[in-house]
């Protein structure tokens, strides 16, 4: 049940794919503190697997699940980063539970199985202490490895990477989008303008977002009654 990521391009192409899940975003830090023995990306990556293995299998039973945490806990030698891992399921899937109806019984079973872990309260407590600015933190984030691939120079993948950032901008705020944007326009003069398309796809975009907000804003400006906000 355990992804392994052999190398730094994996993990990488993983870990952009996370900058969209907004349970990495709040839990990361935390996580990386642990030191657990799994890099960050195996370390949610797993989760995530064990999480949509529980609830594709609707395994809601405590005594069925047991048997699969059994199996789980054999792949680790490190007792700590197993139970680091079941508590990012358990928080994977309570974040799943408006979206899959079958979610909330697999957590009320997997719960039990997290508080065996001494530290899982402190968990919780210090994912909820992170749960702010998230669009701050994706903005980083993704600046972070954009640049990071400037000084890396150029591979084979990059086109695939870009494509990657933009697909995670494009939820961003407009504020948001525009550093994003910033930052891309930088990285694409550094590489004679290659990423020129995904650049133009995020301009675009961007500008369509800000349209439609400057709209909203305007028809919210007529009503007298400033309960009345159909943005909301």
């Amino acid at each position: 049940m355990i992804v392994f990521l052999k190398t730094p391009a994996e993990r990488k192409k993983v870990r952009i794919k996370l900058y969209k899940d907004d349970v990495f975003l709040i839990a990361h830090e935390t996580i990386k503190k642990q030191m657990p023995s799994l890099s960050i990306e195996e370390m949610f990556a797993s989760a995530d697997q064990f999480a949509f293995f529980l609830l594709d299998n609707d395994i809601s039973n405590r005594d069925i699940m047991r048997y699969e945490i059994d199996d789980l806990r054999e792949e680790f030698t490190d007792e700590k980063t197993f139970y680091l891992l079941l508590s990012l399921s358990y928080v994977k899937l309570s974040a799943l539970r408006k979206t899959r109806p079958n979610a909330k019984e697999v957590v009320r079973a997997l719960v039990g199985f997290c508080q065996e872990y001494d530290g899982f309260t402190d968990l919780l407590r210090q994912f909820s202490d992170a749960e702010r600015g998230l669009d701050k933190k994706r903005v980083d984030l993704l600046t972070y490895d954009l640049n990071c691939m400037a000084e890396d120079g150029e591979t084979e993948d990059d086109h695939a990477l870009v494509a990657s950032f933009v697909e995670v901008a494009l939820g961003l705020s407009v504020d948001g989008m525009q550093h994003m944007e910033n930052t891309l326009s930088e990285v694409n003069d550094k590489f004679g303008h290659r990423f020129q398309k995904e650049l133009d796809s995020l301009r675009e975009a961007r500008k369509k977002k800000s349209t439609f907000n400057i709209n909203i804003d305007k028809v919210n400006d007529i009503h007298d009654n400033d309960k009345v906000n159909i943005a909301n």
